[in-house]
């Protein structure tokens, strides 16, 4: 709870949640003590019987904070947390006793604050001031935006993209313009026609490929190239104020489009933490440890939380923590097991429903095929098409660590990403190679393997599953077509 709200106010930084147990490292701290007589003497807090929060200065760093979440036992140490990840109004002073803590109602699917809701508009200034949207064409505007990751967009090929623009059109020449571009590609150029108006106000419909579309964290670029007016004797004004600038009203319109995605996509568990983020307080989530987790382990597992944070804008309030006995059928829960090497009884018990498992010195593909192996083998097929459903692992040896996505074999429609390295030694490149490339289609498909800090993603098998509602007569049309 408490890094998935550091998470929240890290945003676009990467955060990283080292652990130790027993010890209290130099820096800043935060100290989780699920029983008030754990926290050391030298932090002069008497035994809490209450959920507490306290801060104090570092026992062995006079340059650093602790912060104490603790209580009389689990339970109101997770209070406590809760006091602190939902800005509870008593915390105040050095100690603060917390009573009558009332989280927020339960989260609804896609309800994240980051997320736009569904029938908005999404606005291109959500993640920029406007000094960063307003420029001389020295260099471009950016505005990052953010789309729902579950959008479905079905037969549509383009978006409506809105741009309210605003610039000074007396000193400019007559074939000055703004280019735009999404993602890197290019959509198009705008005429800046040359005025009198020194604030001159305009806007402009453009058509936004879905291709163009990331499935979560997008950037739109504004290039304003401006001519320069040349008088007589083509001698060159250098005017001081070619100025333009983005306005807030700029849009795009994803209206009507339902929630529905289709999984496994390990993209979108990279970029958004989905679908465990489809309820941003995590209700709906089970992390898998192991009976006696590694500090990696844990970290792994505190990480995760702070990027989920991070992307949702809001603390994974109602996250579960289990063991590997979660494994059974009938849970209804989406699943995150984390594990290393052979001490990962959870991924054992998972192993023949993933369609790819590390042993020690291999790395195993599933056949995948399923019902459909007889006539992929029949004698008529097309000769030549030998290519297996299955895939292509071009992988030699073993990766340092391996993230998949299946299906729940426990629960029709839910979801199990598994997180399972090597080694201790290989845990340091697996968290700093995931959040480098979190936000790109590094960690994508069915499966991600790692080698030193890079990762090769594979599309594993055809079984696909779906996550979230479709509009009966899109559910029809799709049902047709298929």
């Amino acid at each position: 709870v408490v890094t998935s709200w550091l998470g929240t106010l890290a945003d676009y930084r990467p955060a990283r949640f080292p652990v130790s147990v027993g010890t209290i490292p130099p820096g800043n701290v935060v100290l989780i003590a699920e029983n008030g007589n754990a926290v050391p003497p030298g932090l002069n807090l008497a035994a809490a019987n209450a959920p507490t929060v306290a801060v104090r200065t570092n026992p062995v760093d006079p340059y650093g904070k602790v912060l104490i979440v603790t209580g009389g036992d689990a339970h109101q140490t997770l209070e406590a947390a809760q006091a602190v990840a939902t800005g509870w109004p008593g915390l105040s002073g050095a100690t603060a006793t917390v009573n009558e803590v009332h989280p927020p109602a339960k989260s609804r699917p896609d309800d994240a604050p980051r997320w736009e809701e569904p029938g908005e508009r999404v606005k291109l200034v959500n993640f920029a001031t406007p000094q960063e949207l307003e420029g001389d064409g020295s260099g471009p505007l950016v505005a990052y935006y953010r789309v729902p990751p579950d959008l479905y967009y079905g037969d549509t090929q383009n978006v409506l993209l809105h741009v309210d623009y605003r610039y000074n059109s007396v000193p400019i020449g007559p074939i000055s313009s703004m280019q735009v571009e999404s993602n890197e590609a290019y959509l198009g150029s705008v005429p800046l026609p040359p005025g009198k108006e020194a604030s001159k106000k305009a806007s402009v419909n453009m058509a936004l490929p879905v291709v163009n579309l990331r499935p979560f964290s997008n950037s739109m670029k504004f290039l304003l190239t401006f001519q320069q007016v040349r008088p007589g004797n083509c001698r060159d004004t250098v005017p001081p104020n070619l100025m333009g600038s983005i306005l807030g009203s700029s849009y795009i319109d994803l209206r009507g489009l339902p929630h529905w995605a289709s999984l496994p996509n390990l993209e979108l568990f990279s970029n958004a933490g989905f679908p465990f983020t489809r309820y941003a307080d995590l209700s709906e989530t089970q992390v898998v440890l192991p009976e006696q987790p590694t500090q990696q382990e844990m970290e792994t597992y505190l990480t995760l939380l702070g990027h989920f944070g991070a992307e949702t804008g809001y603390p994974a309030l109602r996250v579960t923590v289990t063991g590997p006995d979660a494994l059974r059928a009938g849970n209804d829960a989406d699943l995150l097991v984390i594990g290393t090497g052979q001490d990962n009884s959870a991924v054992s018990q998972l192993g023949p429903s993933m369609p790819v498992t590390v042993g020690e010195n291999n790395l195993k593909v599933q056949d995948t095929r399923g019902f459909f192996a007889t006539f992929h083998n029949a004698w008529w097929k097309i000769p030549g098409s030998d290519q297996l459903p299955s895939g292509d692992i071009g992988a030699t040896g073993v990766p340092d660590a391996l993230i998949e996505e299946i299906e729940s074999p426990y629960k029709s429609g839910r979801t199990v990403v598994v997180v399972e390295m090597k080694d201790a030694h290989v845990f340091e490149p697996m968290m700093g190679g995931f959040l480098e490339s979190a936000q790109s289609s590094a960690v994508s498909g069915t499966v991600a393997l790692l080698s030193g800090r890079r990762f090769e993603s594979y599309r594993i098998g055809n079984s696909v599953y779906h996550v979230g509602v479709l509009p009966w007569w899109t559910a029809l049309s799709l049902w047709f077509s298929e």
